[in-house]
């Protein structure tokens, strides 16, 4: 089932507020794109999990910058949307223009469901397929 293009943008517009406070660290703002329920799942190529957190430790003491692809949409549902989007990151501790920097690819895989007439990310399973330091 296509996915109407005003809830496209929308739901598109959402992941960009995502990706940048969390590269602020601007938690507040995830009120407005997550479900207070929302579940986040961060892990390697091998499936090996990495992060279980909707605020992740790691994001306290580094800085980081995320580039986002287009998104892959498939409506399940009136209600539920499935998302993959491809990503680029960029890290590193927030106190050192020089060292621990890296460099990391892969995919988000997320569900988007509908509450009250607004689209709000359900879960989010990032699946990091590219990691050099």
């Amino acid at each position: 089932m296509s996915v109407p293009p005003d809830v496209v943008a929308l739901i598109t517009h959402k992941k960009a507020q995502y990706c940048h406070s969390a590269d602020s660290n601007q938690w507040e703002v995830f009120e407005k794109v997550f479900l207070p329920e929302a579940t986040f799942i961060f892990v390697d190529a091998k499936d090996e999990v990495i992060n279980v957190d909707r605020e992740c430790n790691s994001f306290k003491v580094q800085q980081t910058i995320h580039l986002v692809g287009p998104g892959e949409f498939e409506q399940i549902s009136p209600e539920e949307i499935k998302v993959t989007w491809s990503v680029i990151y960029h890290c590193g501790p927030r106190n050192s223009e020089t060292e621990g920097h890296g460099t990391g690819g892969g995919h988000y895989h997320e569900v988007w469901k509908k509450r009250d007439g607004d689209w709000f990310m359900a879960s989010m399973r990032m699946k990091r397929l590219y990691w050099r330091t």
